[in-house]
């Protein structure tokens, strides 16, 4: 039985996080919500000439916005989504200028302030080196100029993300751990997982000791 009725999925570019929010939403039949971007025009700009940044940012607050509300007005009795809506302050804070920040935080704060906190996160570590290699599997054409060094940078600004005091607990998973090959042992260590009650606060999870 899960513990956690809203549970969200983080980590760097390339990480897997929709691939296990999917197989969470399967194995454990909760609602699926998952991060749309495909149509973000800005952002396909900013990872080939890093020009449009603030644009590429507010373009997905808005998109966010509307796809969380829409989701949240109808019922769901547990949710997993592979986006955090406040993720557009950790990309923010490493983007842009001070000025345009503070404009970024201002519309995140008053978009979403009445949208439901998630009460569990899991966070996906994976080194830098195979975040690429999994970028370039997925083929999408505009991630191909993402370099190590941006990575590196998403990186830590993750890192200081997670040092911030947490109102949820936040469970830290070696990405390499994932065994979709097998997964029955997989649901088995996401059973075992999901139906622990941790503290708000950043933990270190090893999944292969959860069987």
């Amino acid at each position: 039985m899960l513990n956690y009725k809203h549970i969200v999925i983080e980590g760097n570019i390339g990480a897997g996080k929709t691939t296990l929010a999917n197989f969470i939403a399967q194995e454990f039949n909760t609602s699926l919500l998952l991060e749309e971007f495909e149509e973000n025009d800005f952002l396909k700009e900013f990872y080939k000439t890093n020009d449009f940044v603030l644009h590429a940012e507010v373009q997905f607050i808005l998109d966010r916005s509307k796809q969380l509300f829409q989701f949240h007005n109808q019922k769901h009795s547990k949710i997993v989504t592979d986006y955090i809506p406040s993720k557009s302050l950790i990309f923010s804070k490493m983007n842009l200028s001070n000025k345009d920040f503070e404009l970024v935080e201002q519309l995140v704060n008053s978009l979403f302030k009445t949208l439901p906190t998630p009460d569990l996160m899991i966070y996906l570590d994976r080194p830098v080196s195979s975040l690429k290699e999994n970028i370039k599997k997925r083929g999408r054409s505009y991630e191909s100029g993402i370099s190590m060094d941006y990575l590196k940078q998403v990186e830590d600004a993750y890192t200081n993300f997670l040092k911030q005091e947490q109102v949820f607990p936040v469970l830290k998973i070696d990405a390499n751990e994932i065994d979709l090959t097998n997964p029955s042992l997989l649901k088995q260590q996401l059973s075992n997982l999901l139906s622990t009650k941790f503290e708000p606060r950043v933990k270190n999870i090893a999944l292969k000791s959860l069987v």
